[in-house]
């Protein structure tokens, strides 16, 4: 049997994941990573992506993250992130609407902070339709 570690994922409303898994993989803002049992300690930030997870009966579920930050640390993973949406939770219609929004704010001419408020709108609406496999 392979080995395990803790696995949680945390939003400011709710705990989402708590459980044991044999791995995850996630993007960092410096590429994507995998997390195996026995990882050296670390924290990293997380960009707006898709954590992958095998848990204890290899089973593999997935995840939208918005940005957050994931803890390593004697076979404990903690991952804080703002939003996270479950594979087959997601509302397409809603997040094809905030993409068309998202698109048409980039492209009016307006500050750099709202060029950069869009930019994050839209790739929070790439992701879910990705999880979403749309």
């Amino acid at each position: 049997m392979a080995k395990t570690f803790k696995l949680e994922i945390i939003t400011p409303e709710k705990v989402v994941y708590d459980n044991t898994v044999q791995g995850v993989t996630a993007e960092g803002t410096e590429g994507s990573f995998g997390v195996l049992a026995g990882h050296a300690a670390m924290i990293t930030e997380l960009q707006t992506g898709i954590l992958t997870l095998s848990d204890a009966n290899n089973k593999t579920e997935r995840f939208a993250l918005d940005s957050g930050f994931m803890e390593i640390l004697a076979n404990n993973v903690i991952v804080l992130t703002d939003a996270c949406t479950k594979e087959g939770e997601v509302d397409v219609e809603k997040a094809t609407a905030e993409k068309a929004s998202a698109e048409k704010a980039l492209l009016k001419v307006g500050a750099d902070v709202e060029k950069e408020k869009a930019k994050a709108a839209l790739k929070r609406a790439n992701t879910l339709l990705k999880l979403a496999n749309k």
